[in-house]
């Protein structure tokens, strides 16, 4: 048996591990860009056994190969991804998106020099995409697949248009069994071509034509996709010089939680946006909004709580954690939110503040100080993160913001009497002794 053979053979006998890791790339690629707001279709494949042949085939004509890994090294899209975009001018948005939650080994930018000559002169550029040779990151994984991050995977990205031609012109012109087309059938190729470039261009009108709209009615967003438009373009422009792009966040349940309180609109948002670091690469702009919202008004717990819900119940790649009500009895997570809500309205109502940004006014100590921020972690790993903290967790930080409450109405207490009494003495200051 040839070297090729073994290799196609051992391909058979893995193929359920390919399948697996294009199938896990492209959930975690189509639920993230789709609770961010960008519109793209996702596919996926394992290389197929005909396609693989004839490639390792014509790569062995240049290559020698020496053994069965050295053949797996050298082709690289034996699981692949296929990302097709509504509107081209979301790509940066998605390389984005793709450098923060994948482990990017390579990025190759199509029409690129040097490609195949063929025996006709093209008028235009051909193929326009960015593919994208990458591994899973080990966090994203249950234990029993942590073994597929020693794998690679092609990600494919380029417009809705751009791939439909390109599959055309790949099983035409690179299947052909003769190895070229008639003059004819390149000048057709090269035709369409041309028409996907100007369909392109015609989408990118589209766009920026939705984003006016968005911008200038003033009307509420009908949905999260324009939610997310809007916010892309607000931190552009707030914050032109970044190098990077704006860091949105999930655009979904935000844009349940507004419209269940009355702020689903820009003139709504903007007095919010004001109080946001646009710049921070930490926390995602979505999360900065609820946080705001909440801090003025900790009874809209309820309704972000609703807002989680409402996303979680119909999105096919949501956690269970996502489905679970976060002022459930399990785990003693609703006496831990209840908890630290009664925290936040003390702090507002007899400091005009919330924790733990005036803890310095509160007298606390630096235990105090960190243990408070530590319950502020648990409390965004609820309401923001992809897991509950522990039993134990959640016990005792409940217990910690009861006390945190007791101390600051004991901390107002004293100061309200200390002001009472210089008052009394301002008003009746003791008698000079003759």
């Amino acid at each position: 048996m040839t070297l090729i053979n073994e290799f196609i053979e051992d391909y058979k006998q893995n193929v359920g591990r390919y399948e697996n890791l294009a199938q896990i790339c492209a959930d975690q690629c189509e639920s993230g860009l789709k609770r961010q707001g960008l519109r793209a279709l996702v596919t996926h494949r394992a290389k197929r056994l005909d396609s693989l042949t004839n490639k390792v085939l014509t790569r062995s004509q240049e290559k020698t190969y020496q053994s069965i890994d050295e053949i797996y090294e050298d082709i690289v899209d034996l699981a692949g991804v296929r990302i097709a975009l509504y509107f081209p001018g979301d790509r940066e948005e998605v390389d984005s998106f793709i450098c923060s939650n994948f482990q990017v080994e390579q990025v190759k930018n199509f029409p690129e020099e040097g490609n195949r000559q063929l025996p006709y002169e093209k008028r235009f550029s051909g193929y326009a995409a960015r593919h994208y040779r990458l591994r899973l990151k080990p966090q994203t994984l249950r234990p029993a697949d942590q073994h597929l991050t020693k794998y690679v995977i092609e990600v494919q990205v380029g417009s809705v248009l751009m791939h439909a031609w390109a599959e055309v012109e790949h099983d035409l012109v690179y299947k052909s069994t003769a190895g070229f087309l008639s003059q004819d059938e390149y000048a057709i190729l090269d035709e369409l071509n041309g028409l996907m470039h100007a369909g392109e261009i015609a989408l990118e009108r589209l766009q920026r034509a939705v984003k006016r709209r968005i911008n200038t009615e003033l009307q509420p967003f009908s949905n999260h996709y324009e939610l997310s438009s809007f916010l892309y373009d607000y931190l552009r422009v707030v914050s032109p010089r970044q190098a990077r792009e704006p860091y949105i966040g999930r655009t979904d349940v935000l844009f349940e939680f507004l419209q269940k309180i009355g702020l689903n609109s820009i003139p709504a948002l903007n007095p919010i946006l004001d109080k946001c670091d646009l710049t921070s690469a930490d926390q995602p702009i979505a999360q900065q909004i609820v946080d705001q919202i909440l801090r003025l008004n900790p009874e809209h717990y309820e309704a972000y709580n609703e807002a989680r819900l409402t996303v979680g119940r119909t999105d096919p790649f949501g956690a269970p954690h996502e489905r679970l009500s976060y002022f459930s009895d399990k785990l003693h997570l609703g006496w831990f939110m209840r908890q630290w809500i009664a925290a936040e309205h003390v702090v507002r109502e007899l400091l005009g503040n919330v924790i733990p940004e005036n803890a310095a006014h509160l007298h606390l100590d630096s235990e105090m100080i960190k243990e408070l921020e530590n319950i502020r972690n648990l409390r965004n790993e609820i309401l923001y993160g992809d897991r509950w903290p522990s039993e134990q967790e959640m016990f005792r930080a409940g217990h910690f913001l009861q006390k945190l409450a007791g101390h600051i109405r004991q901390e107002n207490d004293r100061i309200q009497a200390n002001r009472i009494n210089l008052e009394d003495i301002a008003e009746h200051p003791p008698q000079k002794e003759a």
